[in-house]
């Protein structure tokens, strides 16, 4: 056989294998020791978060340097360390090198629940708009890291709030939140929209934390008044495919009775996320992405929001049901026809050049 279509099926078996999901060990995580923790209610902090773009004047947007970006790049990477490893040191670190850059690392009980955090936010002396991200002190041993992210705070009907939510009741099975610091909509060109931006230090987040057979849940909103045909919700991966943590949460979302849509390349193309930065950057790594539109109508009704919310924790805790990723029947046609077309020139190619 030529050696390149071997080549080429190695490439596609190790593109598209299935993701090894091990059965969970029961095996406490503790907190890191030697951290001073700050006993009071997370929602009280978080909301000092999103006083910081919600107000008169919707937040603020200074441009980071590539120095920020590498040292932002670096405490992510302490942070999930202190984390995953309960290395208390890592967590140490990513505290004292984020008050170089007027973060602070704040390691937080929270009073309403007994569960702990770590939440990286700026000080209250700036406001660059560079956003705040949350992290459970403790992992769940699943192997399934998910990420929950609202890049479009306040313009998108609450969508903070509501990952916050889902954030806060899926503990410790969810590895972080991460939340813009400023509305989408804060400058003249898009400069703030941190779903189409291939840099920020909310992509930086994104891509520190999102790995081989993880999934990202981005939180979004759209006007029923705009979108009158849509469903509830809409669900998309980005690319008109689909992924278990997507099946799963489409159908928890419909036994709840909410109607969802899924777009599949052409159906719900408005909403699709064809151009997420975040979805494009999961896609090429092997993680599962989760861009769901939320219709106001189910925003701004108590019982439909605390359904949407209740199936997406649901979703979360139940691991989606994985494996999550199935593989399209066409990968492997689309692979044996290459294979075969390679076969076929190689092979005619051996007998006008015979030896």
């Amino acid at each position: 056989m030529p050696i390149i279509p071997l080549i080429i099926l190695l490439v596609m078996v190790s593109t598209f294998s299935l993701p090894v999901h091990h059965s969970s060990v029961n095996i406490p995580q503790l907190p890191p020791t030697g951290i001073t923790w700050v006993t009071k209610p997370l929602q009280q902090v978080y909301n000092l978060i999103q006083s910081r773009f919600i107000g008169l004047i919707p937040g603020n947007y200074t441009e980071p340097s590539s120095s920020d970006y590498s040292t932002m790049s670096t405490i992510f990477g302490f942070i999930d360390t202190g984390v995953s490893q309960s290395d208390a040191g890592s967590i140490l670190s990513a505290s004292n090198l984020a008050t170089q850059l007027k973060y602070q690392l704040i390691p937080m009980n929270d009073s309403a629940t007994g569960n702990k955090y770590y939440v990286l936010m700026e000080n209250t002396t700036v406001n660059r708009g560079w956003g705040s991200y949350l992290f459970p002190a403790e992992r769940s041993p699943s192997t399934t890291q998910v990420v929950i992210e609202a890049p479009h705070p306040v313009t998108d009907f609450n969508s903070q709030q509501i990952a916050y939510t889902i954030f806060t009741s899926a503990y410790p099975h969810v590895t972080a939140l991460l939340v813009s610091g400023v509305e989408r909509t804060f400058g003249p060109n898009g400069q703030t929209d941190m779903a189409h931006r291939t840099q920020s230090i909310f992509e930086t987040a994104h891509e520190a934390f999102t790995k081989f057979g993880s999934v990202v849940i981005q939180i979004h909103g759209f006007d029923a008044s705009h979108h009158p045909t849509e469903p509830m919700v809409v669900l998309s991966d980005g690319d008109g495919g689909i992924n278990g943590a997507l099946q799963a949460i489409a159908s928890n979302l419909e036994a709840a009775k909410l109607s969802v849509g899924i777009f599949d390349g052409f159906t719900h193309e408005k909403l699709g996320a064809q151009k997420n930065i975040q979805g494009r950057y999961a896609r090429a790594f092997g993680a599962g992405f989760v861009h769901s539109e939320i219709s106001s109508i189910v925003v701004y009704n108590d019982t439909l929001i605390t359904k949407y919310e209740n199936s997406l924790t649901r979703s979360i805790l139940n691991k989606f049901g994985f494996p999550a990723y199935q593989i399209d029947i066409k990968i492997p046609i689309i692979a044996l026809g290459i294979m075969s077309f390679f076969f076929v020139a190689g092979y005619r190619l051996s007998k006008n050049n015979p030896d």
